[in-house]
């Protein structure tokens, strides 16, 4: 029997690791784009609702945005005509007071220049204060004589002949007082008009209200 010392140590067994070795036969990746998250259900679904929110939120501050537009109108228009009014009552009650005025003016003339003078002073100064009130609130007498006539602006409640024909049309007199307010006509003077026998009262004017006397 042959001792198993022996044995030539050349001669000794030899085990050859023939597994398969992954590491290294793997291919390299190549691909390098990262995948698309993938959300649970849960987010999902609360990304959804943060999306709804916000396009309502923008739906309702576009609405809110055309309310207050359409309210500053309305309150433009209800101040325009609250405007409107008030001005159209205020220049009412200005030309009943403009009544009275007459009457003072009336009350002058006819106060006998022989009579006492302290008459005729008293109501100059009465209808020299109305001038001062009425002239605070922006009412201005008209100045036409000597002008050419305006319809926009007088009644020719009278005529005159006149052989000048650069005198036709011409304001000789003026029978009631006429009266703007704001550069407006509050009230219509009534005048008396020059017309030449060769022409008529001319047409309308600029429809502007003259300078007042000084």
């Amino acid at each position: 029997m042959e001792d198993p010392g022996s044995r030539d140590p050349a001669s000794s067994v030899r085990v050859t690791d023939r597994r398969h070795r992954f590491e290294a036969d793997a291919p390299e990746a190549t691909d390098t784009a990262e995948p698309a998250p993938r959300y649970p259900s849960l987010v999902a679904e609360l990304k959804e609702r943060a999306l709804l929110a916000e396009s309502k939120l923008a739906e309702a501050l576009n609405l809110l945005r055309r309310r207050e537009a359409e309210a500053d109108d309305f309150r433009a228009r209800l101040r325009r005509e609250m405007e409107r009014r008030s001005r159209t009552e205020m220049e009412s009650w200005l030309r009943e007071l403009l009544e009275v005025l007459d009457s003072l003016d009336r009350g002058i003339s006819a106060a006998s220049p022989s009579g006492p003078p302290v008459l005729r002073d008293g109501l100059s100064k009465v209808r020299d204060q109305f001038l001062a009130i009425l002239s605070r609130h922006g009412v201005q007498p008209m100045a036409l004589i000597g002008t050419t006539f305006d319809p926009h602006l007088a009644e020719a409640v009278a005529l005159s002949p006149t052989a000048a024909p650069e005198d036709d049309s011409t304001v000789l007199e003026e029978l009631r007082p006429g009266y703007i307010l704001g550069g407006q006509v509050l009230r219509p003077a009534q005048v008396r008009v020059a017309r030449s026998s060769i022409g008529t009262v001319s047409d309308p004017g600029s429809g502007k209200a003259p300078a007042n006397e000084a």
